[in-house]
């Protein structure tokens, strides 16, 4: 759609036709989720590829509930975002680790991205269509969770899913990957998917130094219940905290608070470690402009935030962003600090063409990300740059101190983003022969 409006504006090409068919179906869809009061599905993604020769398979749940008029609830591998309407509870498994904050609205995408988890799904590249199934539940229109519009999605042809005859529509989703949704013809629900996945996803699924062959994303909803609850989910909306887990959720003293969060941002295992080398164009005032490396921002406090047009809760925390720019801008450390915003959208075509858009996407979006020298636009439309800082998911920001160490990682959108990284970034800057110490 960016693509689309680009040319609008600069007059080269009429608007891309819209699949009529394919948007009548997604309107019925959405009709019929809309039309439901509980949903809740046994979801799974089924992640298969080739190592070294060798086929892999691995099955993760990625279920969701949902219960008007706000509750929900979604699992997903190692973890679970879950609200009541009142409370919303982020449990991380692995780490035995939970968060408890008040439900900042009604049950929808944007309550999920709240969550720091609940936000890096929504950034995961080749994450099933769950974001856009509860935006229907909760009455949202298909278009929020369509970045690219309603004239990207396509009406393809009938098919067999697990035996069954399903409707097929192609829509691009808050990721890198476009999904291909299996429509049950009869309740008009969404039963399964498969991602179609370009190479750069690819390399963002793999660990680092190893190359996947062959892969193959499909989510299937599994058992779909719309009717009153099972035995076994009396308790799926429960905000109730987790026995022997360790809370991590904000503290009531501004002070604790505070090393609380700096202990957070520090715990990365990236952090401590070497930024590493990079060389990026950035975005001029009317186009491309020219590159920047890594050795230019020698000696001085580093924020690199991560983002892409396409992702949601980058969407949410870009103003985030350029508050933050805006709090710095003429304070008299300006000239000791560089914020670099990242935009991994890729390049259809010519990086020129990138530089376009995304120029139509600040200014329409009202988004004042540039102000050099202390803060720039840069394009990393291969996604290297990312890879090297081992982005896994987005939006991510990566504050480097002086001394070119790593010293804090924030993945996700945060609603107090401003107050975290500002805080750290005054530290950082109050520190003018070091790094600065990270607690």
């Amino acid at each position: 759609m960016i693509a689309t409006l680009t040319a609008l504006v600069l007059g080269l090409v009429p608007i891309a036709p819209i699949d009529d068919e394919a948007r009548a179906l997604l309107d019925r869809v959405a009709g019929a989720y809309r039309g439901l009061d509980r949903y809740a599905d046994r979801g799974e993604r089924t992640l298969s590829f080739v190592f070294d020769g060798v086929p892999v398979e691995q099955v993760e749940p990625f279920r969701l509930a949902f219960e008007r008029p706000s509750r929900f609830a979604v699992l997903s591998p190692g973890a679970r975002v879950v609200s009541d309407g009142d409370r919303l509870l982020t449990v991380v498994t692995p780490s035995g680790l939970f968060e408890t904050v008040a439900a900042p609205g009604p049950a929808s995408v944007d309550t999920m991205a709240v969550s720091a988890v609940g936000s890096t799904l929504l950034g995961d590249p080749v994450g099933p269509p769950v974001p856009l199934i509860l935006g229907l539940l909760t009455g949202e229109e298909p278009d929020r969770s369509i970045p690219k519009g309603p004239e990207a999605v396509a009406l393809e042809e009938d098919r067999e899913w697990r035996g069954k005859p399903v409707r097929v529509l192609r829509v691009p989703m808050i990721g890198r990957a476009d999904w291909r949704l299996f429509i049950d013809p009869e309740s008009l629900l969404i039963v399964g998917g498969e991602a179609v996945v370009p190479e750069e996803a690819m390399a963002e699924i793999a660990p680092p130094g190893v190359a996947l062959e062959r892969v193959e994303v499909t989510w299937s909803a599994g058992e779909i219940r719309t009717g009153p609850p099972a035995e076994e989910e009396s308790d799926l909306f429960s905000t109730e905290p987790p026995a022997g887990m360790a809370e991590v959720g904000p503290l009531l003293d501004p002070e604790a608070r505070a090393r609380k969060e700096a202990e957070t941002l520090a715990a990365d295992p990236r952090v401590g470690r070497p930024a590493p080398q990079f060389t990026v164009p950035l975005l001029g005032d009317d186009g491309l402009g020219e590159e920047i490396r890594a050795v230019d921002l020698e000696g001085k406090v580093v924020l690199v935030n991560f983002w892409a047009t396409w992702c949601g809760p980058c969407l949410k925390e870009l103003p985030e962003v350029a508050g933050l720019i805006d709090s710095f801008a003429g304070a008299e450390a300006a000239d000791d600090l560089r914020i670099l915003c990242v935009s991994i959208d890729e390049a259809a075509d010519e990086p020129e063409e990138l530089a376009q858009e995304l120029l139509v996407f600040l200014g329409r979006n009202e988004l004042a990300l540039r102000r050099p020298p202390m803060a720039e636009v840069a394009l990393d439309a291969s996604g290297a740059m990312a890879r090297a800082f081992g982005v896994t998911g987005i939006p991510t920001s990566v504050l480097i101190g002086r001394d070119g160490t790593i010293r804090a990682v924030l993945t996700g959108f945060d609603p107090a983003y401003r107050r975290k990284i500002g805080g750290q970034i005054e530290t950082l800057l109050a520190a003018p022969d070091a790094g600065g110490d990270p607690d």
